[in-house]
């Protein structure tokens, strides 16, 4: 059915090139180069001795830690793999050579030193910043995806008119107001693209240009810190502000707003002056 709209043959060529690509044989020489260099890199770090790291009571188990992070991140940089397959890779191997539900032989505590726990490494999955990071990237896409986010953006610039310093601050506080949700950089990457029927009324030379464009990045990290899902690092710092065994000062989100917005909306309007 859908060989009978204009474009599919292009797209079913373009297709076609890139399964060629991909599975050319001067490209599987070099994919597996690379995978031999991780698998050599690894081998060596897991088996060398504790002593060439120079650091005092290293134990087997730390050493092999250290050579999955020299894994994953050669595997990250290589991309042999899609990226979330590394990252699974990662806690199956934590799992397997490093806790105390690993294979038996490999994880002797007597012999390896201290393991992990199972429970703790399999946490990292349900971590509450990382279902905050999650719901997020949820919301950029599906308002990205169902256009809200553009409609919701025209909407919001129509009261501010068409005077220079107005739009400037009408971009400054939609910005702002979509960072408190959305991540600061998605915002940040949205809010540029209406930026060009904006160019197209301002003068080639003068500073509108300048200040609109630096208004985008500059309102969306300041609107980012108003909420605890604005920015990633918010969830993190607010993951230890109420760490039981660190300050445990119990902030909920509703606090957090409480204290950052009325200094969101301060900043806000000093970077719009």
């Amino acid at each position: 059915m859908y060989k009978n709209y204009p474009g599919f043959q292009l797209v079913e060529a373009i297709y076609k090139l890139g399964q060629e690509k991909k599975f050319h044989f001067s490209r599987r020489v070099k994919r597996i180069i690379k995978a031999l260099v991780i698998i050599l890199v690894t081998l060596f770090l897991w088996n060398a001795p504790a002593s060439m790291y120079g650091i005092e009571g290293l134990t087997v188990v730390q050493q092999r830690i250290i050579a999955i992070f020299a894994f994953a991140t050669l595997m990250w940089i290589f991309e042999l793999v899609p990226a979330w397959s590394t990252s699974v890779a990662i806690m199956g191997l934590l799992l397997l050579f490093t806790s105390d539900s690993g294979v038996k032989f490999m994880v002797n505590e007597e012999v390896v030193g201290k393991v992990l726990s199972y429970k703790s490494i399999m946490a990292a999955f349900a971590d509450p910043v990382v279902m905050l990071f999650i719901g997020g990237f949820i919301l950029a896409i599906a308002a990205t995806k169902t256009g809200l986010d553009s409609q919701m953006a025209k909407v919001l610039l129509k009261p501010f008119g068409r005077k220079s310093d107005n739009v400037l601050l009408g971009f400054i506080l939609i910005t702002g107001l979509f960072s408190m949700f959305v991540s600061n950089t998605a915002t940040a990457a949205m809010m540029l693209t209406f930026l060009t029927p904006v160019f197209k009324q301002l003068p080639p030379e003068g500073k509108g240009r300048i200040a609109l464009t630096l208004s985008i990045p500059v309102a969306a990290n300041i609107g980012g810190m108003a909420t605890p899902i604005g920015t990633p690092p918010n969830a993190i710092a607010l993951k230890y502000l109420n760490d039981p065994e660190g300050l445990n000062m119990g902030l909920g989100f509703g606090q957090w707003v409480a204290f950052m917005l009325p200094l969101t909306a301060v900043l806000l309007f000093i970077g719009w002056f």
